[in-house]
């Protein structure tokens, strides 16, 4: 059963950047966008790049390593050369903690 891991602070996770957290043995990245938060896994499944230290466009972010690029809101690849894309965890904020459904 699904249920939802506090990771950070929503202060922690600064405007057009990303996060890097640990939730029961997955490294989780988080995002802000527009006042929204977003979590995707942060391991690039083309070379195992950090997704949390990427560069955000939007609602996509771009893998540091070799340029593929990620939908953080469904975690779609949308560029490669990533041939798959990586999970998407569902968010939510909480007196302001930020929480992940693992």
């Amino acid at each position: 059963m699904a249920t939802f891991v506090r990771v950070a602070k929503a202060q922690e996770v600064g405007a057009g950047q990303g996060k890097l957290t640990e939730v029961q043995g997955k490294k989780i990245a988080l995002f802000c966008v527009d006042g929204s938060f977003y979590a995707i896994d942060d391991v690039c499944p083309h070379l195992g790049g950090p997704l949390s230290e990427g560069f955000v466009n939007g609602k996509e972010v771009v893998c540091p390593w070799h340029g593929a690029a990620f939908d953080m809101t469904t975690g779609a690849v949308t560029s490669p050369p990533a041939a798959r894309g990586v999970s998407c965890y569902r968010v939510r904020v909480t007196d302001g903690e930020i929480e992940v459904e693992i």
